[in-house]
């Protein structure tokens, strides 16, 4: 039960952030705006996602999952009804504002409640299922996306997703407990000095490489495909919603890998073996000229990143044992932060053809790979053993 719930929690970010994504073009259109500022008003969510998770970790390690999955909810549910109300640009912006504040605490509680009720190999079976269910979720959310807009238009499809965050938070009330832990402040001068302590310990660093630039390739290819595919190919929404799909079918297929192969071979050697496909990604992007070669090639990105995410969440539990909630708030802040800002300025001044996809793709390649490099050499036992022998 507790899985299921860890998996619809997840659900209420991921589909906050992905839903917009194959409708971009329309909504552009409708709210008689670029498509830099489209682009912006999406990734608007993400960089208040990651702030308010800086705020929304250590409150979950203060004051328990209830009253911040509360609070996180209603914020979640006012934002989207924005979206759904909303008749111009600035009213769209405050409503993506609020769902990012908002689906931090439904993320987060994601991430840590499991490993507050299940240890051991349930724990990493556990988190290998929760990553397959999220890419499910991935693979059906810009289908769910492209089909509702046909239906009833953006507005509508928004009005929709009010309803699913409403059924999520009753499922949540059943099952989450209020517990406090007096020994964490919440103090800005404590928070701040605990995120410092932690951007200064090197394994921590590394480890969070291993989910920061999968995300930066995410977000910054995400934002770049649905233009590129309108622009060169005249795909519509509908068409972009279901070309979508194959990338998020890379994701899966990466998540039900790690779930198999992280019961006998190490978590390093997992980083390491599937590096090279991000290679094979960009040299797709780089030599084809067909929409499904572009898509084939961002599925091989995305698949590594399927490898990746079950991956860090056992390394970060490693590594942070005691603090999972502001360890894994500190992630998502920087990743959404810092990579979104990125992400929106390369979109803006590199990313003018697939080959400069390719290239960044590359680049990024380099820095997985320094990552794994120091993590290796460090020879920690518990970031190389596979569940079974622990």
């Amino acid at each position: 039960m507790w899985v299921v719930l860890a998996v619809f929690l997840l659900s209420c970010s991921q589909l906050a952030s992905q839903i917009y994504i194959p409708v971009l073009p329309t909504l552009g259109q409708s709210l008689a705006i670029s498509e830099t500022a489209s682009q912006a008003l999406i990734a608007s969510y993400y960089i208040t996602l990651g702030m308010s998770q800086l705020i929304t970790g250590p409150s979950r390690d203060r004051f328990g999952d209830k009253p911040v999955f509360i609070a996180g909810q209603m914020t979640l549910i006012l934002g989207t009804l924005l979206c759904t109300l909303s008749q111009n640009a600035t009213l769209f912006f405050i409503g993506r504002i609020l769902q990012g504040i908002g689906a931090a605490s439904p993320l987060l509680i994601s991430r840590t409640v499991l490993s507050s009720k299940l240890q051991g190999p349930k724990l990493k079976s556990a988190m290998a299922t929760m990553a397959i269910a999220s890419s499910l979720t991935s693979i059906l959310t810009p289908l769910i996306s492209g089909v509702l807009s046909q239906w009833f238009g953006w507005q509508g499809m928004s009005g929709v997703l009010i309803g699913y965050y409403v059924l999520v938070t009753l499922f949540g009330l059943a099952l989450l407990e209020s517990t406090t832990n007096h020994a964490n402040s919440v103090h800005p001068k404590f928070l701040v000095k605990q995120y410092r302590a932690l951007l200064n310990q090197g394994p921590f660093l590394y480890v969070a490489c291993i989910k920061w630039i999968p995300t930066f390739l995410y977000l910054t290819i995400q934002l770049y495909l649905p233009f590129f595919l309108s622009h060169t190919f005249g795909y519509n929404d509908h068409e972009i919603g279901q070309a979508m799909m194959i990338p998020m079918l890379g994701l899966l297929f990466g998540s039900t890998m790690a779930k198999v192969l992280q019961k006998r071979f190490a978590y390093l050697d997992l980083v390491l073996w599937f590096w090279p496909i991000l290679l094979l990604g960009a040299l797709l992007f780089a030599h084809t000229d067909a929409a499904l070669g572009y898509l084939l090639a961002y599925a091989l990105v995305m698949l590594v990143f399927g490898v990746y995410f079950p991956v860090y969440m056992h390394l970060i539990g490693v590594v942070e044992p005691n603090n999972a909630g502001t360890a894994n708030a500190l992630v998502g802040a920087v990743e959404l932060l810092v990579f979104t800002l990125l992400a929106l300025a390369i979109n803006r001044w590199l990313l003018d053809s697939p080959l400069s996809v390719a290239l960044f793709i590359g680049l990024c390649a380099l820095f997985v790979l320094f990552a794994w490099y120091q993590l290796n050499t460090r020879r920690i036992t518990e970031l190389s053993t596979p569940i079974t022998e622990k």
